[in-house]
């Protein structure tokens, strides 16, 4: 039996067609430029580090001097961004709020997600959201795969998990969860049907 679905956000949920062009219009440069900078020290970002410790280099990378306000501006689109799920998602989301099963989400994103989150229309969909900038821990280091399980309070081959990377999908299994890739919304459901209809 099921008790609590986990679910990934960037990926799974969202993955934004402008995660580069919409920050390089603002920024007036080319996307590509701004893309070849996106990745370098994202684990980082996601574990916590300062702000500017991420977006000061990208900044640098596509000539442009950093200052606090266009990094404070960059963090928060960035997060916006994110945080449009695709329609089928968010149908996705709506139907598994509707079971018995807990509903959670467990992002690698730095903390200013949680703002962001919050004002989406969809948050109050879910019962709690762990991100990994607030946690110091990002996925697959099994000590947030712990972490969670403590904080939701259930055994845990009582938690179904979705992520579209593999190595989370694994760390998830390493722990004991149920986990499954993301391939697409359709196959994520009927996942979750096959394996939390015991609970239904």
């Amino acid at each position: 039996m099921i008790d609590v679905i986990v679910l990934d956000l960037g990926g799974v949920l969202s993955w934004p067609p402008d995660l580069y062009s919409a920050p390089a219009a603002l920024l007036g440069v080319d996307p590509a430029a701004y893309e070849a900078a996106f990745w370098n020290g994202r684990v980082d970002l996601d574990r916590g580090v300062p702000l500017a410790d991420y977006y000061g280099p990208i900044l640098s990378a596509v000539g442009i001097a950093p200052t606090a306000e266009l990094v404070d501006r960059l963090a928060r689109l960035d997060m916006e961004l994110w945080c449009r799920f695709r329609p089928s998602a968010r149908r996705l989301l709506e139907t598994v709020a509707t079971w018995p099963q807990r509903l959670v989400i467990l992002s690698n994103a730095p903390a200013t997600l949680r703002p962001a989150a919050q004002a989406s229309d969809w948050y109050p969909l879910v019962e709690r959201m762990f991100i990994s900038g607030e946690l110091r821990l990002v996925k697959p280091d099994p000590a947030i795969y712990a972490t969670i399980q403590d904080e939701l309070g259930v055994p845990a081959e009582r938690i179904a998990f979705i992520d579209d990377r593999p190595a989370n999908v694994a760390g998830a299994v390493d722990a004991g969860w149920q986990a499954h890739q993301w391939v697409d919304d359709a196959d994520s459901l009927a996942w979750l049907d096959e394996v939390c209809a015991a609970g239904r």
